[in-house]
């Protein structure tokens, strides 16, 4: 609770006053036929709270679409880009920003270059879960015994975050929104010379067979200067030092 309130003091000091939000879904209109998506605890108005105008922001873990379409609302003139690796989703998220101007890719974001495996994951037979790059943990099973992962993967398309950014003429971006199920360490390990001046990501320790854990990306995140402003709960928000 102290480490919390400590953050929130840490943010406001930053100029960050707005609270985080609360997991929600939320409707939208698509056409002229409303859709509910859902958005994530980051708060847009933290945007121009730490002075900056978007003009690039980039949403790896589309899920579906839920994200992408709140930030192309609030920020219309900026080039808002979302990335989404699931055969399946993707197909939701199309369908969600149809009447919008967001760029969608179908990738999984990672560390290579190249088909790499995927686990797909239901919820009651319906794709209302998020796959991963990982298996998930005994723990996590315990904790979301609703979601059922698939035992075997399957084979989608792995790209580089550097490599991505080289290909769409990203050469900076405001905002790295991720919600990538256990491969936020995989694409901080690639992300190359474009620092983006907050990223927003989300932690589930101990979730993923195999993953290496916070530590290690917490480490390379300082390493790559950036500085913690804010520990919400699961989530984290980085700010690097030259913004």
């Amino acid at each position: 609770m102290l480490n919390r309130l400590d953050f929130r003091l840490k943010m406001r000091l930053n100029g960050l006053k707005s609270p985080a939000l609360h997991e929600r879904m939320y409707r939208i209109d698509v056409n002229g036929t409303p859709c509910d998506v859902q958005h994530s605890r980051f708060n847009l108005n933290w945007l121009p709270e730490a002075g900056i105008d978007p003009t690039v922001i980039v949403d790896l873990g589309s899920f579906d679409g839920g994200d992408a379409w709140r930030m192309k609302q609030t920020f219309p003139d900026a080039r808002v880009i979302t990335v989404e690796a699931d055969p399946d989703r993707i197909e939701i998220v199309r369908a969600a920003l149809a009447a919008s101007d967001v760029e969608i890719y179908n990738f999984a974001a990672c560390d290579l270059d190249g088909p790499v495996e995927w686990y797909t994951a239901t919820i009651n037979g319906e794709t209302n879960a998020q796959g991963s790059l990982y298996q998930h943990s005994d723990a996590y099973q315990k904790r979301f015994t609703f979601v059922q992962q698939a035992k075997d993967p399957i084979r989608v398309e792995g790209k580089r975050f550097d490599t991505f950014c080289a290909e769409a003429g990203i050469n900076a971006i405001d905002l790295l929104h991720m919600d990538i199920e256990g491969a936020e360490l995989s694409v901080l390990r690639s992300i190359g010379v474009v620092r983006p001046k907050l990223i927003y990501l989300e932690w589930r320790e101990g979730a993923f067979r195999g993953h290496e854990g916070t530590t290690s990306a917490e480490t390379l995140l300082r390493d790559l200067g950036y500085n913690l402003l804010g520990n919400l709960s699961n989530d984290r928000l980085y700010q690097h030092s030259a913004a």
